[in-house]
């Protein structure tokens, strides 16, 4: 099973993260994900492709990000820009974290 996690970041350090949430539609967190880059809470998103599984400490369960994920930004336009990457894969749009 695939699942998309966002997160709208604000960029202040006090209270980084103005939402997130987990949805098994991409567009549905591409929209969620926008709201708060739009209405000016959060200064960029990322969407990130996630699997569901189990921690081993605790078998509790988690979310594994699979390496592909979006940055969204507002642009000059108004609109919202995604760029996609991969983490930890080599090439022009890999980003390391």
């Amino acid at each position: 099973m695939i699942l998309y996690s966002w997160t709208a970041l604000s960029g202040s350090t006090s209270d980084a993260v103005v939402g997130m949430g987990i949805t098994s539609n991409r567009e549905k967190a591409r929209r969620d994900a926008e709201e708060p880059v739009m209405s000016g809470k959060a200064f960029m998103a990322v969407i990130e492709v996630v699997r569901p599984v189990m921690a081993a400490h605790g078998l509790s369960p988690c979310y594994l990000p699979t390496g592909a994920a979006w940055i969204g930004r507002r642009d000059i336009s108004g609109t919202i820009t995604w760029r996609r990457f991969f983490v930890g894969e080599e090439g022009a749009d890999r980003i390391d974290l």
